[in-house]
């Protein structure tokens, strides 16, 4: 069998050429999908290297071989950046920073020129020598300082490519985990026999490793040709999915099986109202304790949470995930705002119960009067009475349809939120009741002014909370309406030395209405709902002094000043 080559050499010169020939025409179909460009590259430079090996092993002088042992290094020293380079790009993996390349980019220079400069630069290889394997000669190098600095970087970009990939591979669904038991065992191919090399487990001093990193990426074509690897890429479908969480309008909250929040999207931490940094990595019970204790206290998949410092309603669903296999696995949390659809039905069921109540009885009441007023045998002084009677009621009617419209008016508009000057438009309000309630005495604090963010019908809002306590504030009610300011909301409290609005009506507000449990009119309900259309919040307080009705509206932002469009256009 003379002239017939050694069969390492044919090994090394087959894959060199099998990878040659899979690189080209493999950049050629996939080089618009990630990580394919970079593995094509991976794939011509260890082809390359086992080239530079197997003519290594076939060369009989030591000069040639160490001149081709040099042009293997340079395929050595890109090996690792680019093994990583392909990781992260399929896994779309976090970039390593520009410092990093740059340390990277130093240590491979630096170790490029010390086996360039060889013999007169020594400190990659103190010194070559020739050996022997079998019928083949090689050469065998006495590793200098910079050898180990290298090698400790090599192996921490490859160990880090790895732990990317096989990261990527736990966090994938079933789907495609044929093709990620190739990865896997292709990462098992590039290391191992290296490993195993460098402690000097091998019974040969054959150097497997450029076999091994070519053998393991050819494993990842064979992926993309069986299971459309770079076709049916993962990553697509996992920005996709991130994309969708992070835009969607419902809140997602992720949760471990210690209730440890591991993951949230833009939208839970906007109906929470709590910092980003204070979720992640907190006990759900210590970052959202009143949500917490719902989802414990909760009897069915579904139910509803009310976040008190927000004024909003939300849907909660809880939905258990895990991972056979694993101990990965607890529970997503969605929370669906539904607080229009609760405030429509609250306002559909006052809306129907003025209609059956309030409205059916007035007309009642001014048609038995009308009926004594058209009646022949009616005395003109009991026919007077009953006048009056329908003309009262029927003024009645008028008003309460008055606040209807403006319920429709200021209600129908979601969002329709102004810049409003507070003091004006309650020294107006004041002034007008004053004059429609003359029994009572209403006085006005608070700063010059103050502008706030509020629902177009304000001034239905602020009038019908003040006519509300002069109505109902005895003889001669005293109210005073104070505004104060600080922590980006004005607060206007309207107090008076009434009897007090009757609990059961506040807790109406409170909880919903019921048959048997209801305002005894429409302006509490208008005034709540109105300050929940301009975003604020509404308390009511009742001790034996009286009533105070304290109401939150956010600050409107500073206007700018002439000052600062100058600067702005001498800016730009």
């Amino acid at each position: 069998m003379v002239g017939v080559p050694p069969f390492p050499i044919v090994l090394l010169v087959c894959v060199t050429v099998l990878a040659f020939s899979v690189a080209g025409t493999f950049i050629h179909r996939r080089s618009d999908r990630p990580g394919a460009s970079e593995l094509s590259m991976l794939l011509l430079v260890c082809g390359a290297w086992s080239g530079l090996y197997a003519l290594i092993l076939s060369s009989t002088s030591e000069q040639e071989m160490t001149y081709l042992l040099r042009l293997m290094y340079v395929c050595i020293a890109v090996t690792p950046a680019l093994w990583f380079a392909f990781a992260t790009a399929f896994t779309g993996s976090r970039q390593l920073p520009f410092a990093g390349w740059v340390v990277a980019g130093g240590i491979t220079v630096v170790h490029l020129s010390s086996v360039l400069l060889w013999p007169a630069v020594r400190a990659t290889w103190v010194s070559i020598e020739v050996i022997s394997i079998g019928e083949l000669s090689a050469l065998s190098t006495t590793k200098g300082p910079l050898y180990y600095v290298f090698f400790v970087y090599a192996y921490t970009m490859l160990l880090w490519g790895a732990a990317k990939l096989a990261r990527h591979v736990m966090a994938t669904r079933e789907t495609s985990r044929y093709q990620h038991r190739l990865i896997v065992f292709a990462l098992l191919v590039a290391l191992v026999p290296n490993a195993v090399y460098h402690v000097n487990l091998l019974p040969t001093k054959f150097d497997p490793t450029p076999f091994a990193f070519t053998i393991s990426t050819l494993l990842f074509v064979a992926a993309d040709r069986r299971f459309q690897l770079f076709i049916v890429h993962p990553l697509a479908r996992d920005v996709a999915r991130e994309h969708v969480i992070e835009e969607m309008g419902d809140g997602v909250l992720v949760v471990d099986r210690s209730n440890v929040i591991t993951d949230v999207n833009p939208a839970l931490v906007e109906a929470l109202d709590i910092p980003l940094r204070h979720l992640v990595g907190t006990q759900l019970s210590a970052a959202a304790p009143t949500l917490a204790r719902q989802i414990d206290s909760r009897t069915e998949e579904q139910s509803n949470f009310h976040h008190a410092e927000t004024d909003k309603t939300y849907n909660v669903k809880v939905t258990p995930f895990s991972r056979p296999g694993n101990d990965m696995g607890g529970n997503i949390i969605t929370l669906h705002d539904v607080t229009a659809v609760r405030q429509r039905e609250e306002r559909l069921a006052v809306l129907n119960r003025i209609l059956r109540h309030d409205i059916r009885n007035g007309l009642n009441i001014i048609d038995g009067y009308a009926e004594l007023v058209v009646d022949d045998e009616t005395d003109t002084e009991e026919r007077q009475t009953s006048a009056e009677r329908i003309k009262d009621r029927s003024e009645e009617l008028l008003e309460l349809a008055e606040k209807i419209r403006a319920i429709e008016k200021g209600l129908d508009h979601r969002g329709d939120r102004t810049r409003l000057q507070l003091m004006e438009t309650l020294q107006q309000v004041t002034t007008r009741v004053n004059q429609d309630w003359q029994r009572a005495s209403v006085s006005l604090s608070g700063p010059e002014q103050v502008d706030v963010l509020a629902t177009s019908a304000a001034e239905s809002l602020f009038y019908n909370l003040i006519e509300n306590a002069a109505e109902h504030g005895g003889e001669s009610p005293t109210i005073s309406v104070a505004v104060t300011t600080g922590d980006e909301w004005a607060i206007i409290s309207v107090s008076d030395d009434g009897s007090g609005i009757p609990q059961d009506e506040i807790s109406a507000i409170k909880t919903g209405e019921t048959p048997l449990h209801h305002t005894s009119g429409i302006g509490l309900w208008l005034v709540t709902w109105l300050v929940r259309q301009s975003g604020g919040t509404i308390d009511f307080d009742v001790d034996e002094t009286g009533t105070t009705a304290t109401v939150r509206l956010k600050l409107a932002p500073a206007e700018p000043t002439d000052a600062d469009a100058q600067a702005e256009s001498s800016d730009r």
